[in-house]
């Protein structure tokens, strides 16, 4: 009895670790953007950064202010991590600077979801935007996401796409809300 146990539980974990934790549906794609928009706002760059697949890779280009748009090398999870959490420390130093916390403001549109004919990934089309204190800097982004899902975590595992930055107003270079 203890042995038919033991390969019944082996048999659920198994299921578990290839099938059942790794599928994924629209409602958990369209959940993970409501939590990583959850983890922007709530200032904590740890949050997004396990958000990222550990083979996480995303590239694209980008737009600064009205220069010309440059190719952005692709990056890694450790790479991006990273960026979070000098991005972060900066605005938190600048809120400093001028005797508050700076207000973050986040939009994110879903235009589809199209999940895997296996449904262990969805690519995802989504256009977001974030304000930094009103108008000190507003970054707007256009990019295809494959999301996946695994020991039942979903997972973005690559961004690619078109993003600007503008600092003293709404972004002028890229309008991806139209």
């Amino acid at each position: 009895m203890k042995k038919l146990l033991i390969v019944a539980i082996a048999a659920v974990g198994a299921w578990w670790f290839f099938v059942g934790g790794r599928t994924l549906t629209e409602v958990q794609a369209r959940a993970f953007y409501s939590d990583m928009e959850r983890a922007t706002l709530s200032r904590k760059p740890e949050e997004l950064c396990k958000l990222l697949a550990s083979d996480f890779s995303s590239g694209g280009t980008m737009v600064v202010g009205n220069m010309k748009a440059m190719q952005v090398p692709t990056q890694g999870k450790e790479e991006t991590c990273e960026a979070y959490r000098g991005l972060y420390a900066s605005w938190e130093t600048m809120g400093d600077k001028m005797g508050g916390v700076l207000q973050l403001d986040s939009h994110y549109e879903i235009h589809s979801v199209k999940l895997s004919a296996d449904k262990k990934s969805a690519t995802v089309d989504i256009s977001s935007s974030l304000d930094v204190a009103g108008s000190i800097m507003n970054m707007r982004a256009h990019t295809t996401d494959v999301l996946i899902r695994r020991n039942g975590k979903v997972l973005l595992l690559s961004s690619e796409g078109t993003s600007s930055m503008d600092a003293g107003g709404r972004s002028r270079s890229v309008d991806f809300f139209k």
